[in-house]
């Protein structure tokens, strides 16, 4: 005879697991969607850089390090400060990098872009465009 207790905690644990595999596939989808993003992202930027500043300029660093200094841009590119200053500036102007202290000295730069992708909703596949 089954004793209705232990009848109860298995379809208790397999509920559990119901849960915590759904978690987990959710969780994976949207890992799976974000990347998707973030390499579209990385392509657009790609070529606007590319466009705008030359091949030189890239922009795999932003995504290590979405927020940056000038003394930082210059650490990673092994440029002066002033040649790094230059290219942050150029990294505002079209729009990859956004000051975000306010403030005329050691200012930081965020990119936006980017960051944003992170706190975007999720958009169910019914929503998203065909």
């Amino acid at each position: 005879m089954i004793d209705c207790k232990q009848s109860a905690t298995r379809a208790h644990g397999k509920d559990w697991l119901r849960f915590f595999l759904r978690g987990v596939t959710d969780v994976s989808v949207q890992a799976a969607k974000t990347a998707g993003r973030i390499l579209t992202l990385r392509e657009t930027h790609r070529n606007l850089i590319t466009d705008n500043l030359g091949y030189s300029a890239g922009n795999g660093h932003l995504y290590e390090r979405p927020i940056v200094s000038v003394n930082q841009v210059r650490d990673l590119t092994g440029t002066s400060y002033p040649a790094a200053n230059q290219l942050v500036e150029r990294l505002v102007k079209i729009g990859i990098l956004a000051e975000m202290t306010g403030q005329a000295r050691h200012r930081r730069f965020r990119y936006d872009s980017y960051v944003r992708l992170f706190d975007e909703p999720e958009v169910s596949d019914a929503e998203e465009p065909a």
